[in-house]
């Protein structure tokens, strides 16, 4: 049985720790204002060796499992070699998060990070992806989850809108 989420420990131990990410997925699309429940915590971040070495630094000790290899085995590897994976998908003991260096169709972290905006998430400051991007990502995944929350966030962006230009 997969431990319970608790996305906003994982969160504040990551910023705390000074991990460059950037909050994608289900959490951004709380934060944006949508009624969805997620299940993980998604973020960009950049697989650079100072990067994992911080985010590995956090991890490692809530027992960081690849949590989509037959098994679940333990994450073993050196900083060195998961700086070289695309993305990292890990269960620990606070949860799963998953760990992108690219978001199609917005492109590679740096594309994520120029147009994030900093929202409060978990009561604390961070990086979430634009409203327009994430609308751009859940179209382009296109799961019915996605579509629904694909509308919700157009109708979350029009209300915005109307706000702005009063």
């Amino acid at each position: 049985m997969p431990p319970s989420q608790n996305s906003a420990e994982l969160l504040r131990r990551l910023l705390e720790a000074d991990v460059e990410l950037v909050v994608v997925g289900g959490i951004a699309a709380i934060a944006w204002g949508s009624q969805q429940l997620t299940k993980d915590l998604d973020i960009a971040a950049p697989l650079t060796q100072p990067n994992v070495a911080r985010l590995m630094g956090v991890l490692r000790p809530l027992e960081p499992r690849f949590y989509q290899a037959f098994g679940k085995p333990l994450v073993t590897r050196t900083d060195e070699e998961l700086a070289a994976f695309k993305n990292l998908y890990l269960q620990t003991s606070l949860g799963i998060v998953d760990i992108l260096s690219a978001v199609p169709p917005v492109g590679d972290f740096a594309a994520v990070a120029a147009s994030a905006k900093h929202l409060e998430v978990f009561d604390r400051d961070c990086r979430v992806i634009a409203l327009d991007d994430l609308i751009s990502v859940k179209a382009f995944v296109g799961r019915p989850k996605d579509k629904l929350v694909e509308a919700e966030l157009r109708a979350i962006r029009e209300r915005l809108a109307r706000e702005t230009q009063r």
